[in-house]
């Protein structure tokens, strides 16, 4: 089964993730994880990538899903390549190119692959300076605006978690600690033929 958090950049969605993978783990079954690809991309700098960028981003997050998928119980992906699309449609704007005709389709066919999507809201905190990414909460929000919007148009059933409170290390703990299980109580009680799309 493929799970994937998906949300705007500094949404909480790592450290949701390995919550998620330790609560599935607790019940005896086996998780990959694919960390966010963006993390080891040669071409981003700096919170915003160009279309080199975001085109290996796509491509390689695709290829890891299909090696992990028939290796475990679980594979946990760090983003999917529905909001990656979104940061990929963004950089072909920025730079006054046409989007290829290929992505979009290419992007919609890899979603039907995905058995459970989690939205993680724009929160207060979550923007820290890691020289990956955009500090920018403006860009940040209307990332997560394109997100949702786009989930709505294409019609892909998601998850939206609440928004974190969290003011301290303690509530952050506590606040993800009730995430990862609510969403591995929703991925244990599904039935697995469900699609998202």
């Amino acid at each position: 089964m493929k799970i994937a958090l998906i949300g705007a950049h500094g949404t909480f969605k790592t450290t949701l993730i390995y919550f998620l993978a330790g609560v599935l783990k607790a019940k005896g079954k086996s998780v990959g994880i694919i960390r966010e690809v963006v993390r080891s991309c040669p071409y981003f700098r700096r919170g915003h990538g160009n279309i080199l960028a975001q085109n290996w981003i796509l491509l390689t997050q695709s290829q890891l899903e299909r090696e992990y998928q028939d290796k475990f119980d679980f594979v946990i992906c760090d983003r999917s390549l529905i909001d990656n699309f979104i940061y990929a449609r963004e950089a072909y704007q920025n730079e006054d190119q046409e989007l290829p005709q290929w992505i979009e389709p290419f992007v919609m066919h890899h979603a039907q692959t995905y058995n459970f999507l989690f939205k993680t809201p724009v929160s207060e905190h979550g923007l820290i300076e890691d020289q990956i990414r955009s500090t920018d909460k403006e860009w940040q929000l209307n990332i997560d605006q394109q997100i949702k919007t786009y989930l709505k148009e294409k019609e892909i059933k998601y998850v939206e978690l609440p928004k974190s409170q969290a003011d301290s290390f303690d509530e952050i703990l506590d606040y993800a600690t009730r995430q990862a299980k609510f969403m591995a109580n929703k991925i244990i009680d599904m039935d697995v033929q469900t699609k998202i799309i």
